[in-house]
């Protein structure tokens, strides 16, 4: 199965964000976290590190091997759980309802990391460049996940930091709605060509009916 170069865009935004949240705690972000929920180093390990990475961990095959053939239908819900589980972060009162946003963001992460890995194997001639380019981009961000979480703590509040997540995940949710219905769209009109023209039934006395003999020169006259 070969995919327009288009269908990657909204799984790798989302495979990008899912970088950036795995490295995010290793600046300031967590050490704030920690300090405003009273937690321990091993507490804050286990809240808001451990969480979101035995997800991710968990769902990559899963949504590498469903997004192989369904990819719009699986990256779309797992943007959705990214999407509400940076809302439960960024509003959790404790310890353990932050846990409960990392575990939606991380299932959805690592689901979406999956899909943007199995279209990336579907690009025909792009593959190659696709997966070239996929890889440093998510390098890239795996290295700007803490500087740009730190930022946003400082200026303003770790919330912040996971609010900032959220239009990044409806945007990636958009275009990977748009490039669904698009291929949908292209599919639906590859499958249903043209009716051809109904040929018509000779009528009597044409011309050019064989054995017709009231036409001059029929030997069977």
């Amino acid at each position: 199965m070969v995919r327009p170069l288009w269908s990657l865009a909204g799984p790798a935004l989302g495979a990008l964000l899912a970088a950036g949240l795995l490295t995010a705690p290793i600046g300031t972000l967590g050490g704030t976290i920690q300090r405003s929920l009273h937690l321990s180093a091993g507490g804050m390990a286990a809240t808001l590190v451990a969480p979101y990475v035995v997800a991710t961990a968990a769902l990559v095959v899963p949504g590498h091997l469903l997004g192989r053939r369904w990819p719009t239908a699986t990256a779309a819900p797992a943007l959705v759980l990214v999407l509400l589980g940076s809302l439960v972060s960024a509003f959790a009162p404790g310890a353990a309802v932050l846990a409960v946003g990392q575990v939606l963001a991380g299932l959805g992460a690592g689901t979406v990391l999956g899909v943007a890995f199995a279209i990336s194997g579907q690009l025909g001639r792009w593959r190659s460049r696709a997966r070239l380019v996929l890889g440093i981009a998510l390098g890239v961000a795996l290295l700007i996940g803490p500087v740009i979480s730190s930022v946003l703590t400082r200026a303003l509040d770790w919330r912040i930091a996971f609010m900032v997540d959220v239009p990044v995940a409806a945007l990636a949710l958009a275009a990977t709605a748009a490039s669904g219905i698009a291929l949908m769209v292209l599919g639906g009109s590859r499958s249903n060509p043209p009716a051809a023209a109904p040929a018509t039934a000779p009528q009597p006395g044409d011309p050019t009916q064989p054995g017709d003999p009231t036409q001059p020169g029929d030997p069977t006259r």
